[in-house]
């Protein structure tokens, strides 16, 4: 049976209506989506985290591009620690647990180092041990620089103990994640060797 005018008029008019209405909820919906992206964007880049660094029993608060002083000192404390007190049985693990935290940009230059000094404490069977004694953080720049001394044993006997200092530099991301960038020695004009004491 043909549908009246009337009738054909009023089903277009509902239609339309419909139409209206979906793509309003449509709207909407984006508009929504648009506004959690936002929220979570924001959250990414405002939020904090508590972190515990490894082999530290308290808490530090990092976030976005940010890390406070205590937690800067204690990273560069368990970083030089992996990196100077090594064995011929420790360093190749010792480095690569401190190359899983290194900043791509750095990676490459951190790994030739630690690969070298690899080597030589593997082929003349060397024994590293770092004492620190003083720490200065700068929180902005993201670096700690760690003075102490550096004594080094061959076959048991030791054979110097130096005064060293080195810069750890590290970077945050917008997620809080800390990356190491560098680990370089400071050269002091007033470092100088001290001659081993004589072993019995």
């Amino acid at each position: 049976m043909p549908m009246s005018p009337d009738n054909a008029i009023n089903e277009r008019d509902s239609l339309k209506g419909q139409v209206r209405f979906l793509r309003s909820v449509v709207i909407g919906l984006i508009g929504l989506n648009v506004a959690l992206l936002g929220l979570e964007a924001y959250t990414l880049m405002t939020a904090k985290e508590i972190v515990v660094p490894p082999e530290v029993r308290r808490p530090y608060e990092i976030g976005s591009n940010y890390a406070n002083s205590d937690y800067l000192l204690d990273m560069a404390g368990y970083v030089l620690d992996k990196v100077k007190t090594v064995t011929p049985e420790t360093v190749d693990y010792n480095n690569k647990v401190i190359l899983k935290m290194a900043h791509p940009d750095g990676y490459g230059a951190l790994k030739t180092m630690l690969d070298a000094a690899a080597l030589r404490v593997k082929q003349d069977r060397v024994t590293t041990v770092w004492i620190p004694r003083n720490e200065k953080v700068n929180e902005r720049a993201m670096t700690v620089e760690v003075s102490g001394q550096l004594k080094t044993f061959i076959t048991d006997k030791l054979t110097s103990q130096l005064d060293k200092a080195y810069l750890v530099q590290f970077s945050v991301t917008t997620s809080g994640r800390l990356y190491v960038l560098k680990v370089e020695e400071v050269v002091k004009r007033d470092s100088a060797a001290k001659p081993a004491a004589a072993q019995p």
